[in-house]
């Protein structure tokens, strides 16, 4: 039986049969049956496959020349290197006719439920944890800095203050332009733990009583707090404050607990705007909404840290 895939991406039948061949060889069986997850912005395949065997894989792919195959690259490179009980197992890569295929052990698992109260909070902050002790030292030697990522984070204030309307944003431009410092944020991060750098509920799945992180072609080397400052947003996005976001971060993450003051208000000022920027600036439909929200509780963490008043008080 095969299922309908999302209208944004190719289904099992769409692949080339040369594509389709190579994966089943790499599997040792035939697939029998596919389902598509939902969910994700890139446009690639997305697929569990039940096999003749009995088994299952997950597989991904995307054609060798999209402007995100080097995505799939990434995430391929640093596979080899997470441990079985961070996220899920690479079992092989295929590249053929065109197409990047990655075949995954298949989770039996949903995203979890990150909002207050939630049963499953805990065993994503104890993976949170996990991933600052388990990775460093960083395994994935082809790991660049967390600079380079820094630099492209950073800087997005005085744009958004030039062409923007006003409220909160303006009445704390040069404040916010100000603490926009990509240096300050470089020698902040500075470490060497493997990052994942886009740690979401739907960058989680749930299986055996333990929270894997998937998704991992963002990845660096830096500090081990950074990771909990990109969840951070993500427990706002689900419903909790910024302080009972952090309360939370520093009762279960000790990476969290190390991180410097500055660093972290220089990386919530830094995504923040990098978010608001590409909410502006970008494609719109369903990951500018996303950039939308997530810019609208960055405001929010940032207030929080600097003591000023609420966002949501001004646009009142």
């Amino acid at each position: 039986m095969v299922s309908t895939p999302p209208a944004n991406r190719p289904g099992w039948d769409d692949l080339p049969l040369a594509v389709r061949t190579a994966v089943e060889e790499r599997c040792r069986a035939m697939v029998s049956a596919v389902a598509y997850p939902s969910g994700g912005f890139t446009p690639g395949i997305a697929a569990r496959l039940q096999l003749t065997d009995g088994s299952r894989v997950f597989i991904k792919g995307v054609p060798a020349e999209d402007r995100t195959a080097g995505m799939y690259r990434a995430e391929a490179a640093v596979g080899v290197h997470l441990p079985a009980r961070i996220a899920p197992v690479l079992l092989w890569v295929v590249e053929v006719v065109g197409w990047l295929v990655l075949g995954f052990e298949d989770v039996a698992g949903g995203n979890p439920d990150l909002a207050p109260g939630s049963s499953e909070l805990g065993l994503v902050l104890d993976t949170v944890a996990e991933l600052g002790l388990e990775l460093t030292p960083c395994p994935a030697g082809q790991a660049g800095p967390f600079s380079a990522l820094a630099d492209t984070l950073a800087g997005h204030w005085e744009g958004l203050h030039r062409d923007g309307p006003g409220g909160w944003d303006h009445e704390h431009a040069a404040e916010l332009a100000s603490l926009d410092d990509p240096a300050v944020l470089v020698r902040a991060t500075e470490g060497d733990t493997l990052l994942h750098c886009d740690l979401r509920a739907d960058n989680m799945l749930l299986s055996a009583g333990r929270a894997l992180v998937i998704d991992w072609s963002w990845f660096t080397r830096g500090a081990a707090w950074v990771d909990a400052a990109f969840f951070l947003p993500q427990l706002m996005l689900a419903g909790h404050t910024a302080a009972g976001a952090e309360q939370l971060l520093v009762e279960r993450v000790p990476a969290w607990r190390a991180a410097p003051e500055d660093g972290v208000l220089a990386f919530a000022v830094a995504i923040t705007g990098y978010w608001a920027w590409q909410q502006r600036t970008g494609p719109g439909g369903a990951l500018g909404a996303y950039r939308g929200r997530a810019a609208a509780v960055g405001r929010e963490w940032i207030a929080h840290r600097t003591g000023w008043n609420s966002p949501a008080a001004v646009a009142l």
